[in-house]
C-alpha cells in the first residue's frame, strides 16, 4: 500500500495560485490595469461588464475584485449587489474605480453595495497595487490557514482509524472465531491471534498460504481452492465446511464464511474470512444419523423377519377356517375371524414399515401407467362402505382426469387419507373426496370437519411416526410418510391445510402431473 504523507509534508504546501478580476467596460483602462498589477504575479482576468464578471464568479474564485462605477446597463453598484447576493462570492473583496472623487453621498453609497475600498481615478500606481496586495496578501493567508486546518483534520483522522484498527484488531483477537483478511490481489494480510494460537504459527507465517494452506486437511484443498477461486472470479460470497488441523495435529470441522469488501464506489477492495467450530455439532448429528440408520436397519430387518411367520399364521387361520366349515364350536368361528382380522393389521404395519425403510433407501419402485384418477377415487370410496351411521363420503371426481400412475401405491395413498379423515371425524361427519385438472395438473382433494391440525405439525406429520392427536387414535404414524414418499416418487407433491380448532376440519392436498418427467410445483 502507498505511504501515506507525514503531517510535516502536509503542511509543506505548494505555493497557492490567486487570480484578481478586473471589471471595466474600457479596455484602455483594463491595459492599464494590467501593467500596474503585473509585478504582483498574479492571474489577471478581464471582464468588460457586470454580466461577464458575474460569469466568471461563476467559474472560480478570485482574491479580490477591481471594479469600475460607470458602465453601461449594469452598473459597478448593481453588480457589487448581485455579487454580494451570492454566498459563495459574499464575502470577496471588491475595490471602486470611480472618477467622482470624494462624493460623500457616492462612497456611502458604494460602502452600502458591498465596497471594500475606493480608489479615485486618476489613481497612483503603486497605491492601487499596495492595496491589491495586501488584499491578496489577505486571501492567500485565509487559504493557508485553511489547508493547515485540513491537514491537521486529516492527520487526526488518520490517528483515530489507526486507534480504531488497533482497537478492533485487539478485539478479533480476543474472538473464539478465526479471522483472516484477505487483500485484493488474494494475499493474507492478516490473521487473528486465535488461529495462530489454533495451528501454532507465528504472525509471519499466518500471512502466507504455504502455511496456512499446511493446516488444511489434504482432502478438503481441491473443493476449496476451486470454491475460492470461483468466488474471487465472481466477486461473490463464499461458504464451505473443511478440516483444519490443530496445533498437536488433531482435525476439527469448521464453518468457513468469506465475503467481500467493497469500496464507496462499490470496487471489490479485499476480503474478510472467518471459520467457526462445528466439530462437535457435527458429530452429534453423525451420532444422530448413524443412530437413526441403525433404527431404521433394525425396524426394516425386524419386519422382514415378520414377514414370513404372519403370513403363515394368515394362511393356518384361513386354512382351519375351510376346513372347519359349518362344524366349529359356538364362539370358535369368531375367534378365528378375529386372529384372521388382526393377522392382517399386523401384516400391514410390516409391510408399512418395509415401504418406510424402500423410500429411505429410494428404493419404493412404482409402475406408472395411464390412470384415470376420478376411476381410482370412486373405487378408494367402495373400500370403506358400508359406513358408520352417520358418516358418509361425498365424491366429486370427473372421469377423464388422466395421469401416468402406479395404481396400486396411489391407492395407498388415497385409502389412506380417507381412512385418516374418517379416523378424525366425529359421528355423523361429511368426507370430501374432489378432483380437478388445474394447470396441465391434476389436483385432489380430501376434506373433513373433524378435530383439525395444529399449525406447528402441519409439517410434522408427513415425518416417520409423526403425529396430530397422540397415539389415542391408533396407527405408528407411518401412513402420511408413505403417502409423501409415493407422491413425490411420482413427481407430485402433498400437503395439508388446516384452521387448527376443533371441528374446523382438514384438508388434504395431491397434485398429480399429466405427463411424466414434469414434477408438480
Amino acid at each position: 500500500m502507498p505511504q501515506q504523507p507525514t503531517f510535516h509534508a502536509l503542511t509543506r504546501l505548494e505555493p497557492l495560485a490567486t487570480s484578481v478580476l478586473l471589471v471595466d467596460d474600457n479596455a484602455a483602462n483594463l491595459l492599464a490595469l494590467e501593467a500596474v498589477l503585473e509585478p504582483l504575479g498574479q492571474r489577471l482576468v478581464r471582464a468588460s461588464s457586470g454580466p461577464e464578471a458575474l460569469r466568471w464568479l461563476l467559474r472560480e474564485e478570485f482574491a479580490v475584485i477591481l471594479l469600475d462605477v460607470q458602465m453601461p446597463g449594469v452598473d459597478g453598484f448593481e453588480t457589487a449587489r448581485l455579487i454580494r447576493q451570492r454566498q459563495r462570492t459574499r464575502y470577496t473583496p471588491i475595490i471602486f474605480l470611480t472618477a467622482h472623487g470624494r462624493d460623500e453621498a457616492h462612497l456611502v453609497h458604494g460602502y452600502a453595495v458591498g465596497a471594500a475600498d475606493y480608489v479615485v481615478k486618476p489613481f497612483h500606481p503603486d497605491v492601487l497595487r499596495w492595496k491589491v496586495e495586501a488584499f491578496v496578501g489577505l486571501y492567500l493567508q485565509q487559504k493557508r490557514l485553511q489547508r493547515h486546518e485540513s491537514a491537521l483534520w486529516a492527520r487526526e483522522r488518520r490517528m483515530l482509524e489507526q486507534q480504531g484498527e488497533l482497537r478492533f484488531r485487539r478485539l478479533v483477537d480476543t474472538m473464539p472465531q478465526f479471522v483472516w483478511e484477505l487483500l485484493l490481489d488474494g494475499t493474507i494480510g492478516y490473521a487473528n491471534r486465535g488461529w495462530l494460537d489454533y495451528a501454532g504459527l507465528s504472525p509471519e507465517q499466518g500471512r502466507k498460504w504455504k502455511d496456512t494452506l499446511s493446516c488444511l486437511h489434504p482432502e478438503d484443498v481441491p473443493s476449496l481452492r476451486n470454491a475460492w477461486q470461483e468466488a474471487q472470479r465472481e466477486g461473490q460470497p463464499l461458504e464451505q465446511e473443511c478440516r483444519l488441523r490443530r496445533a498437536d495435529g488433531e482435525y476439527r470441522w469448521f464453518l468457513t464464511r468469506t465475503i467481500p469488501e467493497r469500496d464507496e464506489q462499490g470496487q471489490l477492495a479485499g476480503w474478510v474470512s472467518t471459520a467457526t467450530d462445528i466439530d462437535d455439532a457435527r458429530r452429534a448429528v453423525e451420532t444422530l444419523r448413524a443412530a437413526s440408520e441403525a433404527k431404521d436397519m433394525f425396524l426394516t430387518m425386524a419386519a422382514h423377519e415378520l414377514r414370513t411367520p404372519l403370513q403363515a399364521a394368515r394362511g393356518y387361520a384361513h386354512l382351519a377356517s375351510v376346513k372347519a366349515g359349518d362344524t366349529l364350536a359356538p364362539g370358535v368361528d369368531k375367534a378365528l375371524h378375529g386372529i384372521h382380522r388382526s393377522v392382517n393389521r399386523m401384516a400391514k404395519l410390516v409391510e408399512n414399515l418395509l415401504d418406510v425403510g424402500r423410500i429411505q433407501r429410494g428404493e419404493l419402485h412404482v409402475e406408472p401407467k395411464a390412470l384415470d384418477v376420478g376411476a381410482l377415487l370412486r373405487d378408494v370410496a367402495e373400500h370403506f362402505e358400508p359406513l358408520p351411521e352417520g358418516q358418509h363420503i361425498e365424491l366429486d371426481a370427473p372421469e377423464g382426469l388422466v395421469v401416468p400412475g402406479d395404481r396400486e401405491r396411489l391407492d395407498q395413498v388415497f385409502t389412506n387419507l380417507v381412512s385418516n379423515a374418517l379416523r378424525y371425524s366425529p359421528e355423523g361427519g361429511r368426507i370430501r373426496l374432489a378432483a380437478r385438472e388445474e394447470a396441465g395438473r391434476v389436483h385432489v382433494e380430501v376434506v373433513d370437519h373433524g378435530l383439525g391440525i395444529p399449525g406447528e405439525k402441519l409439517e410434522d406429520i408427513f415425518e416417520r411416526f409423526g403425529r396430530a392427536h397422540g397415539v389415542s387414535y391408533g396407527g405408528l404414524g407411518l401412513g402420511l410418510s408413505i403417502a409423501r414418499g409415493i407422491v413425490e416418487r411420482h413427481g407430485g407433491r402433498i400437503w395439508a391445510e388446516s384452521p387448527g380448532s376443533q371441528g374446523m376440519g382438514s384438508t388434504f392436498h395431491v397434485v398429480l402431473p399429466v405427463a411424466p418427467g414434469k414434477p408438480a410445483p
